[in-house]
């Protein structure tokens, strides 16, 4: 599953005209300076963005509905649909209990707002999620080592 969110027209009916195409970026850049508490918020919500899209690129990859998620992860759909609306960011028990069910190595990385972003691998096997000041990375864990006694 990819998700692409690269191009966006700004305009009204009213202003069809002088409709315009910007990419996400430059829609999103206006839009947070514009309205700096929308940025606020959107900058809350990192964590629960990426954990929304990762379970649903699993989920999508794997052929499986959300009942199917969630029998496998032991919760109720609806917890499932909750996730992956990405509307409330999961407690840490949830973020443990899925990543370990499903494979899922999650990395978060905080620092002060104005900090160089560090670029984050477009591999395409995982999720990345970043804001002004957060970055969250979810792909598949890499394989564990058995341990010698």
């Amino acid at each position: 599953m990819t998700v692409n969110h690269t191009i966006a027209i700004v305009g009204t009916v009213k202003e069809l005209n002088d409709t315009r195409w910007v990419t996400h970026e430059e829609y999103q850049r206006e839009l947070f300076e514009r309205h700096p508490e929308i940025q606020v918020q959107w900058d809350a919500e990192v964590l629960a963005r990426a954990f929304s899209l990762a379970v649903l690129k699993y989920r999508c990859d794997h052929g499986l509905s959300q009942t199917a998620l969630g029998r496998e992860l032991g919760m109720p759909q609806s917890q499932i649909a909750r996730i992956e609306l990405g509307e409330h960011t999961p407690s840490f028990a949830t973020l443990l209990r899925v990543c370990d069910a499903l494979g899922l190595e999650l990395a978060l990385s905080i620092r002060p707002r104005g900090d160089e972003r560090p670029a984050v691998p477009p591999d395409g096997r995982g999720v990345a999620e970043g804001s002004d000041q957060a970055v969250v990375t979810i792909r598949p864990a890499r394989a564990r080592r058995a341990r010698t006694a």
